[in-house]
């Protein structure tokens, strides 16, 4: 069949799951001579872990840089305003005092600021299309970048892959905006009348609460909402919602969001949704059995000679560790590497991180060789609710949990390698590629029995490959810690089912022909519903 030219596009620079997976597909689709071209957001210099060239290095790239836009940021001013291309908003709420990230929520980003937004990016895309026609332009994440995409590729079908994370803005939105109408108010009003920086505010609060008899959840609710992250909530919804309908074909990364999508988008109420779910390097993440001086040499790297985990409000480096933290790996009385657990990802609310210590805090106790926990993760500066480093010290357990900080997806096989067991308690992460990286390197995950991975873990039977605990119960995850760590043969087994069950399914070439199959498609009747 003829080779595609396919143009591929993100808002986002690299961070997080979905970037691995514009980089690995279409590593895979021009491996088989389809010419591709990726334009995507780019933070930093050469070798930052932002750096879209970096990042993409061999891919044909063309980044949309916020470097001016993040330095504007550093000044303290606004960093959509006054620059050639405005800093991309974001799903979640990083307005947190200390988190140190630039881009506002999308609930918080006004109509002209949105304008700006589209017009950069459709500027960008003009700037940089091909003489040549275009075959497919595949967009990740649903945003602005579907009316850019629209204006600039008039002719050419669009796929759309939702990966979970605008779903989840939506839902909160709506919730917002549900609770604001059950108090008689605007998320502006409440903006105003609930500000943070009111003395008074819980007291305004709980006023509202008992007046308007909310339940215990939405009088939470109304606490704990930074009102000014979600005050253009229903513009945004509108634009996502139009932007859903702009697109060829829609493709999600699990039955969960399949599902999901078309209530919270009703132009896909009658649209064919296409399950795809994410893919894995099976050359790069495989079993590779590693001596306690190995992983003793991996973890020295990570965390004493190139420590990057960093303190609250505090830079990469800052957590720095010494040969005496080193030697708490090892059990005095048997000379061996105690038990490592490995979690992975962003510091964020849905990853349940109160969760993930506090059941480790518990299954330690019940352990007679206490397990070590490493903290693999963490984007620097970006942290919702309270940083896991001041939950250790709180639940006294800071002695035996260490974080690494952001490292290259590069590492991540040798980190998964080094721990005997990976668990990240997550409610309703979209798909979860860590889980799929971790089965293929021969590590069985914990998840717990929602979203993504609820699909993609068998948790019992001849066939499991890890296991699945109840969402937000500290003591099902300690359970199943304590469960999995004392039956060595148990854990062997799932490890070896894992590995073939990646391979067998989650490879990227096999991802690869779903997506050209869906490209063609696309091509075939641009317009279908």
């Amino acid at each position: 069949m003829r080779k595609l030219t396919v143009d591929t596009a993100c808002i986002f620079y690299p961070r997080g799951g979905s970037a691995q997976v514009v980089r690995y597909l279409n590593r895979e689709l021009a491996q088989r001579g389809h010419r591709t071209r990726v334009l995507v957001g780019s933070l930093g210099d050469v070798g930052d872990t932002g750096h879209a060239l970096t990042f993409y290095r061999g891919l044909t790239v063309r980044p949309h840089a916020y470097d001016q836009a993040h330095a504007r940021w550093k000044a303290g001013s606004n960093p959509q305003e006054g620059v050639l291309r405005p800093f991309h908003p974001s799903y979640e709420d990083r307005s947190q005092p200390g988190t140190g990230c630039p881009d506002p929520m999308f609930g918080a980003v006004p109509d002209l600021a949105a304008e700006h937004l589209e017009a950069a990016w459709r500027g960008h895309l003009r700037r940089h299309r091909t003489l040549g026609p275009v075959d497919v332009v595949h967009l990740h994440h649903l945003s602005h970048l579907q009316h850019a995409a629209h204006a600039t590729y008039p002719d050419a079908p669009t796929v759309t892959t939702l990966h979970g994370t605008e779903l989840k803005l939506i839902a909160g939105m709506w919730e917002c905006l549900d609770l604001a109408k059950a108090v008689s108010a605007t998320p502006e009003h409440l903006a105003a009348e609930l500000s943070p920086e009111r003395p008074d505010r819980a007291d305004a609060a709980d006023a509202l609460a008992v007046q308007h008899h909310l339940t215990d959840q939405q009088r939470a609710l109304l606490h704990t909402t930074d009102w000014r992250q979600w005050t253009h909530s229903l513009n945004w919804i509108l634009r996502l919602q139009h932007a859903a309908a702009l697109t060829s074909r829609i493709v999600a990364v699990s039955e969960h969001d399949r599902d999901l999508a078309p209530t919270l988008l009703p132009s896909l109420a009658d649209r064919e949704i296409t399950v795809i779910a994410n893919g894995v390097d099976t050359q790069h993440f495989r079993p590779e059995q590693r001596s306690d001086d190995q992983r003793l040499a991996n973890l020295r790297h990570w965390l004493v000679n190139d420590p990057r985990g960093w303190a609250p409000g505090g830079e990469p480096g800052t957590l720095r560790y010494t040969e005496a933290d080193l030697r708490r790996f090892t059990d005095p009385a048997t000379g061996r590497l105690r038990p490592i657990v490995l979690w992975s990802g962003r510091f964020l609310d849905f990853k349940r991180l109160p969760v993930m210590l506090e059941g480790f805090a518990k299954a330690r106790t019940r352990l007679d060789s206490g397990p070590v926990l490493l903290m693999w993760g963490g984007y620097p500066g970006e942290c919702e609710g309270d940083h896991p480093v001041d939950l250790a010290h709180r639940l006294g357990i800071a002695d035996a949990v260490f974080f690494t900080g952001w490292r290259g997806h590069d590492d991540l096989p040798e980190g998964l390698r080094t721990a005997d067991l990976m668990a990240a308690p997550a409610v309703n992460e979209p798909f979860g590629m860590v889980y799929i990286e971790a089965m293929a390197c021969g590590t069985p995950p914990i998840a717990t029995a929602t979203g993504g991975p609820a699909r993609t873990i068998t948790p019992d039977g001849e066939h499991a490959t890890g296991w699945l605990v109840a969402p937000d119960s500290v003591d099902a995850l300690a359970d199943t810690l304590v469960q999995a760590l004392t039956d060595e043969r148990e854990r062997a087994r799932r490890a070896v089912n894992a590995a073939l069950h990646a391979r067998r399914v989650y490879g990227w070439e096999h991802v690869a022909d779903r997506y050209t199959t869906v490209y063609r498609a696309a091509m075939e009747n641009p317009a279908a519903a």
